[in-house]
């Protein structure tokens, strides 16, 4: 009873997204906390513009669990491959979309870890990397020319900005985490007993 009503809230109020683009035989799926990584990423591969308006259609899963099986076989009919964006590991989401698309006779080839690093954060730059060997690998004439990469205005002013001496972002606890605490707590412990 529980796993109907959960599919029907997220279809009815529409919780996961779509965004429609140019190049309709290949698609990119992404965790919903993942957009603007993502999106920024493909801006400058020149995939995206700064408005979030991508040349790839993008299904946003703003709710991970449980999958919507209707949502995955319109997106991926017709798609010769799709990008899963799925922070973490295992890849949970790919396995499951996996056995969506073949259960339902859909082909569509599925990219995910095999694009993208098994593990650690899915940074603007890892996304890039993962997001231009999709693009090499199932659809290279989307991708710009070495030089016209280079004319992206918004990177080089951004690197400028920056300059070469950006300090690396210690790992740290979001804040209200309930392991805070904890953490600080064997902090304490440790400088007492070592």
């Amino acid at each position: 009873v529980r796993w109907p009503a959960a599919v029907k809230f997220i279809k009815d109020n529409n919780i996961n997204e779509f965004f429609e683009g140019e190049a309709t035989d290949v698609g990119i799926v992404m965790q919903g906390g993942m957009y603007n990584n993502t999106l920024r990423a493909m801006e400058i591969l020149g995939l995206a513009d700064i408005y979030g308006n991508s040349r790839i259609p993008i299904y946003v899963l703003n709710c991970t669990y449980p999958l919507v099986d209707d949502e995955f076989i319109k997106f991926c009919a017709g798609k010769k491959a799709i990008l899963l964006i799925e922070e973490g590991q295992p890849d949970f989401i790919e396995q499951n979309v996996s056995t969506i698309l073949r259960r339902n006779d859909i082909q569509t080839r599925i990219e995910g870890k095999s694009m993208l690093p098994m593990a650690g954060e899915y940074t603007g730059g890892v996304l890039k990397a993962g997001i231009q060997k999709f693009c090499t690998a199932h659809r290279p004439d989307l991708l710009l020319p070495e030089e016209a990469k280079q004319t992206n205005k918004s990177l080089p002013a951004a690197l400028e900005t920056l300059g070469t001496n950006v300090q690396g972002r210690p790992p740290s606890f979001c804040t209200g985490c309930p392991e805070r605490p904890i953490f600080s707590a064997m902090k304490l412990v440790q400088k007492e007993l070592g």
